[in-house]
């Protein structure tokens, strides 16, 4: 008894001031604990995280009565674009499209994904299409940005595939159709039209356009986890058309489309490295010449962001893309970009030299499976471009 008393008398004893601070600090704590409040949003984080979770994109697009209003998708070039597909039957649907620019689109579109057993599938197009401002610059890899013109091309068309899947991310078919194109003289106010700065020989089938019956074979492999906004996997697509002139004989072509995707992910999907290479290549044989509307075509919105709609046109074009992307919030994603491309009269004229390359940063507002509205702005040796765009670039 008397050696506890000592050891408590002799024991060192805590300041009173220093038990005092530590009884505040652990109060403290405690009332932090009892008061914890959810982080503050952002007014923008807030509108994309409800948007998201109510899913109101997926409510616009599922409509009502049939009616599926959507906004954009005519064609590259053609502004802003709103429409609406309407479900005839759970096969068979039809739309009507419109832009602030004057362009006009109507399809009659018949699909069905288990044709006859469930690997095989079909679709039948029935397309209509007025683009009344569409731009050439020339034809070349070096062509002057003055030299900004504008011609009406109207398109009447009738194409379908079948197809069968060789597995669920494998499948290969066959395509054809029938395409009626009117060509004409722009009804752009700010440029001026293509006969005002070129001849007639510089552009090929101005004065007559051929009627084309269209043959080809495609084999497309996807192993993309959302093909409306990929995180991980790949997708290669190849696809060969032929165009046989019905009308004159002098315009028929071979076709080559070739494209390649890859998606790198880390930190759990949240950022995401976006490659693809792209090209299409054409061969017209002796004697026979490529309508300068059907020529393969660069720049723009959706490969090379530096530059204007249609830039360059040619026989052959090949383009790369990089993207890094980052999810900033819920519903939006960052990007980083960069695009290299060219076109050339012949494969063997393609030199690394002569890319035109832009780079520039993007926004990506989305849901959990597509991209529904982007931003992107970039920079070339022409200047800057903005581009916002609904859908993914790619």
């Amino acid at each position: 008894m008397l050696a506890l008393m000592l050891t408590l008398l002799l024991a060192p004893q805590q300041p009173a001031d220093e038990l005092t601070r530590t009884e505040e600090l652990q109060r403290a704590r405690e009332e932090k604990a009892q008061n914890l409040k959810p982080p503050k949003r952002s007014f923008l984080e807030k509108g994309l995280f409800d948007l998201k979770e109510k899913r109101v994109v997926e409510r616009f697009q599922e409509g009502f009565a049939g009616f599926h209003p959507f906004l954009g998708g005519i064609k590259k070039g053609s502004g802003f674009g709103f429409g609406t597909t309407y479900d005839i039957t759970d096969k068979l649907k039809a739309s009507a499209q419109f832009s602030l620019k004057g362009y006009q689109k109507y399809e009659v579109i018949y699909t069905d994904p288990r044709f006859l057993n469930d690997r095989l599938f079909t679709e039948v197009r029935t397309t209509w299409l007025t683009a009344p401002e569409e731009t050439y610059f020339g034809t070349g890899n070096s062509t002057s940005s003055e030299n900004h013109t504008s011609y009406l091309r109207e398109d009447r068309s009738v194409t379908g595939q079948i197809g069968y899947r060789l597995r669920d991310d494998l499948k290969a078919g066959a395509h054809g159709g029938w395409l009626d194109t009117t060509v004409g003289e722009g009804k752009s106010s700010r440029y001026p039209t293509v006969g005002e700065r070129f001849t007639t020989g510089d552009l090929p089938a101005f004065s007559g356009q051929p009627r084309y019956f269209i043959a080809g074979a495609f084999v497309d492999n996807d192993t993309r986890d959302e093909p409306g906004n990929p995180r991980a996997g790949r997708r290669v697509v190849a696809r060969w058309s032929s165009f046989n002139d019905q009308d004159f004989g002098r315009h028929n072509f071979m076709q080559y489309d070739v494209e390649v995707q890859q998606y790198i992910p880390f930190f759990n999907q949240r950022r995401v490295i976006a490659l693809r290479a792209k090209t299409t290549l054409t061969d017209s044989g002796a004697g026979q010449t490529i309508p300068f509307y059907m020529l393969p075509t660069l720049g723009g919105s959706e490969d090379l962001r530096g530059f204007a709609d249609f830039r360059f046109r040619e026989k052959n074009m090949v383009v790369v893309n990089a993207e890094y992307r980052w999810e900033a919030f819920s519903g939006l994603d960052v990007a980083l970009f960069a695009d290299a491309g060219q076109v050339a009269s012949s494969v063997s004229d393609f030199r690394a030299r002569d890319m035109n390359t832009s780079a520039g940063f993007g926004f990506r507002f989305n849901t959990s499976k597509k991209v529904f509205y982007r931003v992107d702005v970039g920079f070339s040796r022409e200047g800057a471009r903005i581009f916002m765009k609904f859908g993914n670039v790619f």
